[in-house]
């Protein structure tokens, strides 16, 4: 991704909502060469009204920590329809509004740098994060893939709603 950031440096280019813009690709590149320290997921936790059955939940955020820098927080966002760069006043803001909308917590935090997936990369340095092309040149914002070298996890957009996280060792870094 480093030599092709140069081809986004063009003065107030516009970006299509399926594209990442300029800003999330220098954050992306913040986090290449970094040790990953932990993981964790929040899941919203969507209930029927009036109902006792188990709510259906979705990956809306997955926080990404690193030893040296901030979290890198990713969103599928309200619509589902692009992953972006979110922070941890984004997260307690939705966490806030839906304990309002529903009056119960909606959010749940999972710890997850101990789950199969993640534990192999826990102390790992994050090698590269991969974008796929759009046709219009850009990066579209529908998934990306985290590269450790020997473990690569591609975050992508589910087909219901929410994050979706898949393992891919054996495939070629995209």
């Amino acid at each position: 991704m480093h030599d092709e950031l140069s081809e986004h440096l063009q003065p107030n280019p516009p970006y299509p909502p399926d594209c990442f813009r300029l800003e999330d690709l220098k954050a992306f590149q913040s986090f290449e060469s970094q040790m990953i320290a932990d993981v964790n997921y929040y899941f919203w936790l969507n209930r029927a009204e009036g109902s006792d059955a188990s709510p259906y939940r979705f990956l809306y955020f997955l926080e990404l920590l690193f030893e040296d820098l901030e979290p890198l927080l990713l969103s599928a966002g309200e619509d589902s329809l692009a992953i972006r760069i979110s922070n941890a006043q984004d997260l307690l803001q939705t966490a806030r509004e839906l304990q309002t909308l529903h009056g119960r917590v909606s959010m749940q935090r999972v710890n997850a740098g101990s789950f199969p997936l993640w534990q192999p990369v826990i102390g790992k340095v994050l090698e590269a994060i991969h974008l796929p092309r759009h046709e219009n040149g850009l990066y579209a914002n529908d998934a990306l893939q985290l590269d450790f070298g020997e473990r690569r996890i591609i975050v992508q957009l589910a087909q219901r709603e929410g994050l979706e996280l898949v393992m891919s060792d054996d495939l070629p870094p995209s």
